[in-house]
């Protein structure tokens, strides 16, 4: 009974203060929520980032590039400097060490990254088409749940790839690529992105592409000539650069012809699943002896990042809790000077036949609503701060 009185007390008192009791509540949840959220943020990340990398056995790519390997193929972020022949894929099947699949990254569509690969990469990674098809030919693309959600894509949809060099006549044309299917989530960076063969990446390349007819209408005038009467014949020019077909349709595609060799063509990485350990330690150990190429496992690069990210993370968590000793100083300095200022008040609650217990009782009856409120309100910030982690993750 003498609990439940103070209590009520306590509560009376608080709401008489709102104050001082939202000042106490806010601090006391900010020094109890950072790191909490800190931590359990850290360990959400890494654990998406592993699933990532374990997902990933081997990455083949150019010496000497394997964190910009790895954040290109697997997350598609950032650019490879130094390509690989796409040959290297077919040289790893041939060899039986499993499955090798093409990526080729660094171009954009729609506000996702466009990904070049193989229908291999598909049944790998376990995507599905939630509506719509796969590309079955030429400029033909699937959207991950992501960018599809926020460019409003669906099958049937044109986009134009995005321009990466202005002053590049030779290629890098924006293309039409036509959306024929939208992938199911998956909570991975797949959702983000668009998915098309790699020869469609090879067209804005400008390695693959077709020329439009040149026609008395469209060729450039010849200097000193007159022009011709009609049905007259005449000799007519033009430029390659002028006349090159940024869009694939059903009478164009004929015309699209690829320039050099499929197999020497570059391409940002190969990834490869092999089909048991012996196979990859196999394949590890080959690629160890290439002069230009080299096979990393993105199990060890993501974890040398995490070794760093952790080190950041482990000085925040002592920062935080550096600032959370300061709060609890300040909360214990707000209460000793409460209780200073509340002299009279108890004075007379023991005049009146309180005994010393229950004076003591109501402070810490007081104390203990506070740092309950905290707690609750830290909690809540916590799981809000995760639920939008997790939407960012999933996309």
């Amino acid at each position: 009974m003498i609990l439940v009185h103070a209590t009520l007390l306590a509560v009376r008192y608080l709401a008489a203060h709102p104050v001082r009791a939202v000042v106490l509540v806010l601090g006391l949840a900010l020094a109890l929520g950072m790191p909490a959220f800190t931590l359990l943020a850290a360990d959400r990340l890494e654990e998406t980032l592993m699933a990532r990398a374990e997902s990933s056995p081997v990455l083949i790519g150019h010496v000497g590039n394997e964190f910009d390997l790895t954040m290109s193929a697997l997350y598609f972020r950032g650019e490879v400097r130094d390509p690989v022949p796409a040959g290297v894929a077919d040289t790893v099947r041939e060899r039986g060490y499993g499955v090798a699949v093409p990526l080729h990254t660094g171009h954009s569509a729609g506000g996702g990254p466009l990904v070049g690969t193989t229908l291999d990469y598909f049944d790998q990674r376990g995507l599905v088409v939630a509506a719509g098809r796969r590309p079955a030919v030429l400029a033909e693309v699937v959207a991950g749940s992501k960018v599809a959600a926020e460019a409003g894509l669906k099958p049937g949809d044109h986009l134009r790839s995005d321009l990466t060099n202005l002053y590049n006549l030779a290629g890098s044309y924006p293309l039409v690529l036509q959306v024929v299917g939208v992938l199911e989530p998956t909570g991975t960076p797949d959702d983000g992105a668009l998915f098309a063969d790699v020869k469609t990446t090879w067209a804005i390349d400008g390695f693959l592409h077709g020329h439009t007819a040149v026609t008395q209408d469209n060729a450039l005038p010849i200097e000193g000539t007159v022009p011709s009467e009609p049905g007259e014949q005449e000799n007519l020019e033009a430029t390659a650069a002028i006349f090159l077909e940024t869009e694939v349709t059903a009478e164009t595609l004929a015309t699209f012809h690829l320039h050099g060799d499929p197999g020497e063509l570059g391409v940002t990485a190969v990834l490869v699943w092999p089909k048991d350990d012996r196979a990859r330690d196999q394949l590890l150990g080959d690629e160890a002896l290439e002069e230009v190429t080299r096979a990393v496992r993105p199990v060890e690069v993501v974890r040398t990042v995490l070794g760093i990210v952790l080190q950041v993370r482990d000085g925040l968590v002592a920062w935080f809790g550096l600032v959370a000793a300061s709060t609890l100083a300040f909360v214990a300095l707000v209460l000793s000077l409460s209780l200073r200022l509340r002299h009279a008040e108890l004075t007379l609650i023991r005049r009146i036949g309180a005994a010393r217990g229950t004076v003591t009782l109501l402070v810490g009856v007081e104390i203990t609503l506070v740092l309950v409120v905290a707690l609750a309100v830290a909690a809540a910030a916590t799981a809000g701060g995760m639920a939008l982690l997790e939407g960012w993750i999933q996309g």
